[in-house]
């Protein structure tokens, strides 16, 4: 079971492997296995820590024992926005709130929407519209309740305890005939009756609404606003209830997010701050970090943005 994976688990178990002399990369989940395991090298070993504190805690345990061959990636979350710097030596920030913001912020998006949909759909229904504006616009509405929750401890739970536990139900918030927001009351109602009984306290509708109310969405870079597991949830919508996807890898958010993982590639990776900041990181320190073809690729980056 993951909850009994500690960070001094984690931090032990690499320290005690005698057999690899590589460095480690330690990452929040699965995901980001995935994800960045296409672009590292077999010098590198990735391990799932298991959340973003967990992260930060190997990290940390590992410093204090002197331990130099292992860094981390975590998601930016609300960090820009609540102006909160990750202050811990070896750990690297995503681009935006997470990685499948960067993903969606990409042609990935676009790719998959042609790997499952239809062309004829497709043009049908965005028209003149931009598919990942209509996603930022709705991710901010679900975005700006979390950062409410974060703020104000409103008691709120957007996620199940386990991976393979009921998802939020965004199609009580998001049309499945059209993708239209269905309102801040009906999101608001289903996020606290998925929360019910899971906190010791739920805030009350009227408390929800009314700290929601004191954040304006302007203020905020929807880029770091939104979550990226909302996105891909109702990505999944659009594409399976809205544009009447009948592929048969499709079965829910995960195809989504696996999709976009397989999709986005060394082009897209490159063009990151998190990129380049650890193409640096490796280079100063002599560090076989990525696979041949981002490394080359990186060289002419780092000397275009020096020339700039």
């Amino acid at each position: 079971m993951i909850e009994y994976i500690t960070p001094e688990r984690i931090a032990n178990s690499i320290m005690q492997d005698g057999t690899f002399s590589g460095h480690y990369l330690i990452v929040e989940g699965n995901k980001d296995y995935k994800f960045y395991n296409k672009f590292v090298t077999k010098e590198i070993s990735i391990e799932e820590a298991w959340g973003c504190e967990k992260v930060k805690s190997v990290i940390h345990i590992l410093k204090e024992r002197n331990y130099e061959r292992a860094i981390g990636i975590i998601d930016s979350d609300f960090s820009v926005i609540l102006e909160e710097p990750i202050d811990c030596d070896g750990i690297f920030v995503t681009d935006f709130h997470d990685i499948e913001v960067m993903m969606l912020k990409s042609t990935a998006l676009y790719n998959i929407l042609d790997l499952y949909c239809s062309k004829e759909k497709i043009v049908e229904f965005f028209k003149d519209k931009d598919a990942l504006d209509i996603l930022m616009e709705l991710g901010i509405e679900i975005g700006l309740l979390k950062l409410a929750n974060k703020i104000y401890n409103l008691g709120l739970v957007f996620k199940p305890e386990r991976p393979e536990g009921n998802q939020l139900k965004y199609k009580e918030f998001v049309s499945e005939k059209d993708l239209t927001f269905l309102g801040k009351s009906s999101m608001i109602q289903t996020v606290v009756n998925y929360s019910r009984n899971r906190t010791g306290r739920v805030g009350s509708i009227a408390d929800i609404n009314e700290k929601l109310n004191l954040l304006a969405p302007e203020r905020y870079d929807p880029a770091h606003l939104v979550n990226g597991h909302d996105l891909t949830n109702i990505l999944f919508i659009l594409i399976k209830k809205v544009l009447k996807s009948t592929n048969k890898m499709l079965h829910d958010y995960n195809s989504v997010e696996d999709s976009l993982i397989l999709t986005y590639d060394n082009n897209e990776f490159i063009k990151t701050d998190l990129f380049y900041k650890l193409y640096l990181w490796s280079r100063e320190r002599g560090v076989n970090l990525f696979k041949s073809e981002l490394t080359e690729q990186g060289k002419v980056g780092s000397c275009l943005s020096v020339a700039n």
